[in-house]
């Protein structure tokens, strides 16, 4: 059974429904499949190898419905007198064996098993009752199931048929399920949607559709006509919101399938129509058959000529679904998508600018967000709706060569949406897991923002697709995620039957990856509308990504506002927990609100309560050759007067690198920033090691320890590759060492599942967290987060770590805001780091303005944030500034204009060189 997630609706838009009927210039052929697209399909297969075999594989997949009669064909479907669930049980189990069977784990062949769903542990199949004659029993004069006239004596265990056995009703469904106790098993229900409805109508309509076009032999056309009429006859009458379950509580809307699903079965009716439309037009065998079927079955419409037939199907389906938007809503924009197909299938190109009207509105608003629709769940929904774009371009891209050069000519930002899920691709392996999304640790190791397949398919391939959007961009970051989805190589490509020269294209490819080589370069990048920070360093396999996530809210969203994540040594060293695990009871259920809860994130908590919906902003950027920063800030995710979080990457060495966290919150009276990492073991050092009673009403946390800590206090992570992604076994330790003034230390386990595929098990495990928490008796408190954190093997890089007082140049003691921290390496080199509280809420808190010495180490800074490294000798060598003026130390000065956004400087040669910022905006520098 196919996983299926929540979707939120999109718009649903309002239209002028466009109609053929005999009086007028009614459609006569394929819109999306013209005539020239179908011969060069057909050429293809006469002339390549590989064009035959997607030839053969489609003819062959439509081969179980040629050998029906028009009557089994007719047969397969059902009304809307059954309940349909989504699940069996969401949380359920196999009755036989007992072993867990969640969410969409049953196994469903409607072709070889009909009426049948099997347990993928015992492989015992359900219901145990002949449920097919039952059905067979209730159908009325319409030939549609009627429960009450069903023979009820044939609801017995076929295994256990004697009255006296205790088994006789042991796993049998009526279509209302299998009841024991208090549990319920829907098995028809479920079935009906993903066996009977999906596999045995919906594919089979469209693989007869295919398989005519390819081969323009009508037999499939009819075959495809007789089952897409039976589905007009009864289509407008289901409605899932009166008749499904999700979860076990009623449904929200949607025709035979919920919402979302609704979408794109009605989409591939629609599509399915648009391809046998012309094999049906001038054949009598289909009126025949299905007039016959009407008079036996007193059907409203008379079938008797084509025309009836054309007026059921666009009648009942393609207009019925623009009239009832509610049916197919689903995420952007995939309704408005199934809408202009639709539109276009009916009349198309005397519609032309109405469907291009709809089509304009999906694409400026699907790129309103940094080339997004702004929905969260990085690869999952917010992939879906670039998705879906994808997809839409493509379809009318091939129906008219100008259309998409015309499409990014007009809408630049078509070159963002499909560049939004390059620039947050990490390591070529992950997305940050913002909202619905990805799951615990796990990779996603695919450009998202399309679906390449190489399955054999007559939809477009994505290959070409992404080809053509390289055509109008000439980014040639597209062509290696192109060669990267294509499994490294050329061979094959598009993947097209209706290629023109596709041994061209091959040559092309391969040529330009010579070149460019196959390793996306990707550079720092900060969606601001989006509000999300990526920032990189390193190169292959020592490239790291830091990123951080400033909002809270929208579509699919956490409470997750300042969460900060780490992908580094080829893993996620600072996880999100991804996507909820809904198999747990829904939506509602406790596990799934504690995944999308503040504190299942690497955030601060102020008050034990989710940051509410709000968005952050950028305050600092600084993005330079060693040192890589963003501060963010956004006091209305806590309804505080500061929650500000400067997060900075610098780098030791090619190879090894460390993370500079200072958090600044004011507004509540407890605050708890929470810290996790990948799968593995913990031992603390500074830290108290007591039992602690903490968070006792969250049953998703567990084992707590701590106390009282002075500044300095650490905890060091032995990570387990769980799920063994390194290409051999290393000793990689993340250790998290804590600075911050008054602060409690903790260190505890937090629940998270292991179902690494959609929600096909309920593993789960516990992994390790850490606290660090203050609180006051009044609000608001003012608190400062500081703390550095050190991926590396074997052996640190960092020999010691302390934070130093920072001073007014009177000598007065600044705020707790003001933070100065000194490392120093295990080479000798020191790194101070001085990160100023630009919003000053604390009562001794200097104006920015104003200059902060740190006298411990000979620095005067006028500025925001700075990074100073002297050599093993105490000399200066590199200086990195962020929104400063002027800063002494070491005998260095250093005067800027204007206060510039950033600044980098090399000086461990005999000519100090600004290597990142414009050189022009250092005013003076001196060095003794």
């Amino acid at each position: 059974m196919p996983g299926r997630t929540r979707c939120l609706c999109g718009t649903l838009i309002a239209i002028t429904i466009t109609t053929s009927s005999p009086a007028a210039a009614a459609k006569e052929g394929s819109a999306f499949f013209p005539e020239a697209l179908v011969a060069r399909g057909r050429e293809n297969a006469a002339k390549y190898p590989w064009a035959a075999a997607i030839r053969d594989e489609i003819v062959r997949a439509a081969e179980p419905w040629l050998r029906m009669s028009d009557d089994e064909l007719w047969s397969l479907m059902f009304g809307h007198t059954i309940t349909r669930s989504w699940m069996v049980w969401s949380n359920g189990h196999c009755p036989a064996c007992k072993k867990g069977v969640p969410m969409y784990s049953w196994e469903i062949a409607a072709l070889e098993r009909p009426w049948k769903v099997r347990c993928p542990h015992c492989k015992n199949e359900f219901p145990k009752n002949d449920f097919r004659k039952f059905y067979e029993s209730g159908l009325d004069e319409h030939y549609v199931f009627d429960p009450k006239r069903a023979d009820r004596s044939l609801l017995f265990n076929v295994e256990h048929p004697d009255a006296n056995d205790p088994l006789r009703g042991f796993g049998v469904d009526d279509g209302e399920g299998y009841v024991d106790g208090d549990k319920r098993w829907r098995f028809i229900g479920a079935y009906l949607i993903y066996g009977q409805w999906k596999q045995a109508v919906v594919d089979g309509i469209h693989k007869l559709g295919e398989a005519y076009l390819l081969t323009g032999d009508g037999r499939y056309a009819h075959k495809a006509g007789v089952l897409l009429d039976r589905v007009a006859d009864l289509y407008p009458t289901f409605d899932f919101k009166k008749e499904g379950k999700v979860y076990e509580v009623d449904g929200v809307a949607g025709y035979v399938s919920t919402w979302h699903d609704s979408c794109w079965e009605t989409r591939e009716l629609v599509l399915a129509w648009d391809m046998v439309l012309a094999g049906l037009r001038d054949y009598a065998s289909l009126p025949a058959f299905l007039a016959g079927k009407a008079r036996q079955y007193k059907l409203d419409s008379p079938k008797a000529a084509f025309a009836d037939i054309r007026r059921n199907i666009e009648q009942r389906i393609l207009i019925d679904c623009q009239t009832n938007q509610a049916k197919i809503r689903s995420n952007y924009p995939q309704t408005d998508v199934t809408i202009a197909f639709a539109m276009t299938a009916l009349a198309w190109p005397e519609n032309r600018d109405a469907v291009n009207a709809v089509i304009a509105g999906i694409v400026d608003k699907t790129t309103a967000v940094d080339g997004t629709s702004g929905e969260k769940g990085m690869s999952g929904y917010s992939a879906m709706a670039i998705h879906g774009l994808a997809n839409l371009l493509a379809m009318y891209d091939r129906m008219a060569p100008t259309f998409l050069p015309e499409m990014f000519k007009r809408v630049p930002r078509l070159h963002d949406a499909f560049r939004f899920h390059m620039d947050a691709w990490c390591l070529q392996r992950y997305y940050p897991t913002c909202g619905d999304a990805a799951a615990f640790c796990v990779p996603v190791d695919a450009y998202v923002s399309v679906g390449f397949s190489r399955q054999a398919s007559l939809m477009p391939s994505m290959y070409r697709f992404v080809w053509r959007v390289y055509e109008q961009t000439d980014d040639v970051r597209f062509l290696q995620a192109l060669y990267h989805g294509n499994g490294g190589k050329p061979d094959g490509l598009p993947h097209d039957l209706f290629a023109d020269d596709p041994a061209a294209l091959q040559r092309k490819v391969a040529a330009i990856i010579d070149r460019v080589g196959t390793r996306i370069d990707l550079p720092s990048v900060n969606k601001q509308q989006w509000h999300l920070g990526l920032l990189r360093s390193g190169r292959g396999d020592n490239e790291r990504v830091l990123w951080l996530d400033y909002d809270s809210g929208g579509a699919h969203s956490h409470a997750d506002g300042m969460n900060l994540g780490l992908y580094a040594r080829g893993l996620d060293l600072m996880p999100d927990f991804g996507y909820p695990p809904v198999q747990y009871g829904g939506w509602g259920a406790p596990r799934a609100r504690w995944y999308t809860s503040s504190m299942a994130h690497n955030t601060v908590v102020v008050d034990g309560r989710d940051t509410h919906k709000a968005d952050g902003v950028t305050t600092l950027w600084a993005d330079g050759r060693q040192f890589h920063a963003i501060r963010a800030s956004g006091p209305a995710l806590i309804g505080g007067s500061q929650y500000e979080r400067t997060a900075a990457m610098v780098d030791v060495s090619e190879r090894d690198f460390y993370v500079v966290d200072v958090f600044r919150v004011v507004g509540g009276s407890d605050h708890a920033k929470f810290t996790r990492s990948h799968f593995g073991t913990i031992t603390t050092r500074g830290a108290p090691d007591a039992p602690a009673s903490v968070y006792a009403d969250n049953p998703h946390m567990r084992s707590w320890r701590g106390g009282p800590a002075g500044p300095g206090w650490s905890v060091e992570w032995k990570v387990e590759d769980r799920y063994k992604l390194l290409p051999s076994p290393i000793d990689l330790r993340v250790r998290y060492t804590d600075l911050t003034s008054g602060a409690e230390a903790y260190v505890g386990e937090s629940w998270v599942s292991i179902s690494r595929h959609s929600f096909e098990s309920n593993d789960e495990a516990w992994v390790p967290h850490v606290v660090a928490r203050r609180w006051a008796e009044q609000a608001p408190l003012a608190s400062t987060f500081v703390s550095i954190v050190e991926p590396y093997v074997s052996a640190s890089n960092i020999a010691a770590i302390r934070r130093l007082p920072v001073r007014t140049v009177d000598g007065a003691p600044a705020s707790d805001g003001d933070v100065a921290v000194e490392l120093t390496l295990a080479d000798g080199r020191r790194d101070l780091i001085v990160s100023r509280d630009v919003v000053g809420t604390a009562a001794s808190s200097q104006p920015v303005t104003a200059a902060v010495v740190v006298p411990d180490a000979g620095l005067t800074l006028t500025g925001q944030l700075c990074l100073v490294r002297r050599d093993v000798a105490g000399r200066v060598v590199h200086v990195c500034l962020g929104r400063s003026q002027r800063l002494e130390a070491g005998g260095l000065t250093i005067q800027l204009r204007n206060e510039p956004e950033y600044v980098e400087i090399e000086l461990a040669g005999d000519t100090p060189q600004v290597v990142a910022g414009e050189p022009a905006s250092v005013k003076q520098l001196h060095q003794e």
